[in-house]
């Protein structure tokens, strides 16, 4: 099912960008046209209508229907629940103020007695003062002003003294004033002006007169309006649903507004200019159409056929551009882009006078993006592309070999692995070639044209479109989420902030990750694997040991190592986090995926044998899950030959700490390290073979020789000396 989904997923983006290709090239060139017009020109000639025709003037239609549209009143309801929230809001005020009366605590006369038998409550009566002080501090009276929560206070005592309900009078009072005021509905943008007109303008409230006696009304009544002013929520939800019926009722019910042309009348004289009324006529009667829709209609098969050959050979191929949904995009981007310039190029060149325009094509702007963000097998595709695309655009035989030619020749100077300052210095070989390739079409087609003038103008074109393809690869690679030679380059640059911001916290981890690069690259270049990737993914692969760097025995220098005093799982747990550690900083450092992949992957899930040991020497029921790395194994060859390359530097750097290092030792380190990963099967999942393990071993083994060669001991310096 995945593999329908995969199928699926790709022919979607082929007819997305093939249609896009057809649209694009022939919207924005058309060649549809006998007469060359477009609507705000001057009319070269007089039209009169050969029959009757009517015209929907859809500008002025529009101008009506949008017209229509803003008259129609927005469509509101009131939200019931919001009502009972509102009331629930305002009985939890009076309650907190009823609460406030009084204070329980823990009798704690005799410790005796309370042991024995269960604490006693005292409740004590609050002061006023002590009452006010405990309303003030729930968050509910957080903006209620003191004068009326000094309202409330003596209306509440006054109730418990004499036995009177007024605080209930109140608080029912305020209950229907807010359902009144939420009856009628209140909107967001209402809500803050209905707040304050509560406020400002106080409600009249209907309470008894024994109350108004004892506080005044004007007092009560303003207490009241801060409480419904506290409590009110917009109730009103925009029914966008029938709202829009009611835009579309409206819109329906506008008539469109007609031009009539009747026969032999004048369409437009001579001199006048082309509105779009006058240029949907014209091409309603013919004056507009012919010739060009044979092109339009011829292009539809070249165009699909282009796109379904892209299909086939990226599937049989099993390119990684067919694995990677990015790289798949760029490439048909590319083709979309290549397609505008030949299009403009054709269109152009028949529409002015300027014989060198289709000389200088800037179709070498895709080949060096296609060259340095994807591959080689991607520029020959999108060189097939583009001469079917310049076949497809009007059957200029120059075009199709200036748009083949012009794709392919930057894959002669550049490769996957070019870094900026080659890019930059191929530059102009690459736009030397452009006139060398105008000369031969030039020739071939025995053009009449200036030849100076199209020798100068491919010359610049080129340059510009090389020129602009170098300013443009860091942004294109960002907008695809691509990682290029170009990334690799600048995350291997000791002066990136993540590898600054190792060595200062974890000095020997970084040099471990130095060591562990040199032989990660070594070894990925023996293979073909992408070395810069592998050395990439060495220098980050321990990024994590930075958050806690003691724990990791490399930075442990002159110091005394703290697992000592932990016990072995917490140490386990301690080496497990650098893992989750590392990930967290990559994605802060802003690493691609694929390099901070390696983090994942470097340990796979292999056990801590060190502590899992330690643990099983104590507790033999240890089980070994509990001591695996939380991480995946590896699923790329540059990421096996990391996992290889970490563990031999450790174990080395271990075992020749104590004793001197010689050929056959380091074979068996090599053997041992490369037996326990094999048999544990953390290379599972690794697109790696047993041939290509070997050369690998092979590599480690130079690498390591040279590493920890024997040196000549010096004699010591006597005082004389």
């Amino acid at each position: 099912m995945s593999n329908y989904i995969l199928h699926f997923k790709k022919i979607f983006y082929i007819i997305l960008f093939s249609s896009a290709v057809w649209f694009i090239s022939f919207s924005i060139f058309p060649e549809n046209q006998v007469i060359k017009i477009e609507v705000g020109e001057i009319s070269p000639n007089s039209f009169s209508a050969p029959r009757f025709l009517s015209v929907v003037d859809q500008k002025k239609t529009d101008i009506l229907k949008e017209e229509a549209i803003s008259n129609v009143p927005p469509v509101y309801s009131i939200d019931s629940s919001i009502t009972t929230d509102v009331i629930d809001g305002v009985t939890e005020m009076f309650l907190t103020v009823i609460k406030s009366r009084t204070e329980e605590i823990l009798d704690q006369s005799d410790d005796e007695e309370l042991e024995q038998s269960d604490p006693n409550l005292i409740i004590i009566n609050l002061t006023k003062s002590e009452q006010i002080q405990k309303i003030r501090s729930s968050v509910l009276f957080s903006t209620i002003s003191t004068s009326a929560i000094e309202v409330l206070v003596e209306v509440s005592n006054i109730d418990k003294n004499n036995e009177t309900n007024f605080l209930t009078q109140i608080e029912f009072e305020a209950k229907n004033k807010a359902n009144e005021i939420l009856s009628k509905g209140i909107s967001n943008e209402s809500l803050n002006q209905q707040r304050q007109s509560i406020v400002s303008n106080p409600p009249t409230l209907n309470l008894s007169s024994e109350l108004y006696a004892i506080v005044p009304e004007a007092r009560i009544s303003s207490t009241v309006g801060e409480i419904i002013g506290e409590n009110l929520i917009a109730n009103q939800k925009l029914e966008d649903e029938l709202w829009n019926e009611q835009k579309a009722k409206a819109e329906d019910a506008v008539e469109n507004v007609t031009v009539q042309f009747f026969k032999d009348e004048i369409i437009v004289n001579e001199g006048e200019p082309i509105d779009e009324v006058i240029f949907q006529a014209l091409n309603e009667f013919g004056f507009l159409s012919g010739e060009s829709r044979t092109v339009q209609t011829a292009a539809i098969p070249i165009i699909f056929s282009v796109f379904l050959v892209l299909y086939v050979l990226l599937w049989r191929l099993r390119d990684s551009i067919w694995a990677n949904d990015n790289e798949l995009l760029l490439m048909l981007t590319l083709i979309l882009i290549s397609s505008i310039f030949l299009r403009g190029v054709s269109y152009f060149s028949q529409v002015s006078d300027l014989e060198f325009i289709q000389y200088a094509l800037p179709v070498s702007f895709v080949g060096i993006i296609s060259v340095t963000l994807l591959n080689l097998r991607a520029t020959l595709i999108l060189s097939l592309s583009s001469s079917l695309l310049a076949l497809a655009g009007g059957g200029n035989i120059g075009l199709v070999a200036l748009g083949a030619l012009g794709t392919i020749i930057p894959a002669i100077f550049l490769s996957e692995d070019t870094d900026r300052a080659l890019l930059r210095q191929r530059i102009v070989y690459i736009s030397l070639t452009q006139p060398l390739l105008a000369f031969g079409v030039y020739f071939f087609l025995r053009d009449e044209g200036n030849l100076t003038q199209i020798l100068i103008f491919s010359f610049l074109t080129a340059l510009v479109a090389n020129l602009a393809a170098f300013a443009l690869t860091s942004y294109i690679e960002s907008i695809f989420r691509l990682t290029s030679s170009f990334k690799l380059s600048e995350l291997a640059d000791r002066n990136h902030p993540a590898l600054r911001y190792l060595e200062d916290n974890a000095l020997g981890t970084f040099n471990h990750s130095l060591v562990v690069g040199t032989l990660a690259d070594r070894a990925a270049n023996k293979i073909g694997a992408n070395s810069q990737l592998a050395r990439a993914m060495a220098y980050y692969h321990d990024l994590g040991k930075t958050m806690n760097p003691t724990m990791f025995v490399e930075n442990q220098i002159g110091a005394t190592n703290p697992h000592d005093k932990l016990l072995p799982t917490e140490s386990a747990n301690i080496i497990k986090s650098h893992v989750v550690d590392g990930i967290k900083l990559a994605k802060k450092f802003k690493i691609p995926e694929i390099v901070y992949q390696c983090i994942l992957e470097h340990h796979g899930d292999a056990v801590i044998r060190f502590f899992y040991e330690k643990e099983k020497s104590e507790n033999p029921n240890v089980s070994r899950e509990d001591f695996r790395h939380l991480g995946e194994k590896p699923s790329s060859r540059e990421s096996a030959i990391l996992m290889l390359a970490d563990s031999l530097e450790a174990a080395c750097r271990a075992i020749f700490m104590n004793e001197d290092a010689d050929e056959k030792k380091i074979k068996n380190v090599i053997e041992e390290i490369f037996n326990e990963k094999i048999s544990d099967g953390q290379l599972s999942n690794a697109p790696i073979t047993f041939q290509e393990l070997d050369i690998i071993r092979e590599s480690f083994q130079i690498s390591l020789e040279g590493l920890y060669h024997q040196r000549v001991l010096y004699p010591e310096i006597t005082e004389e000396e």
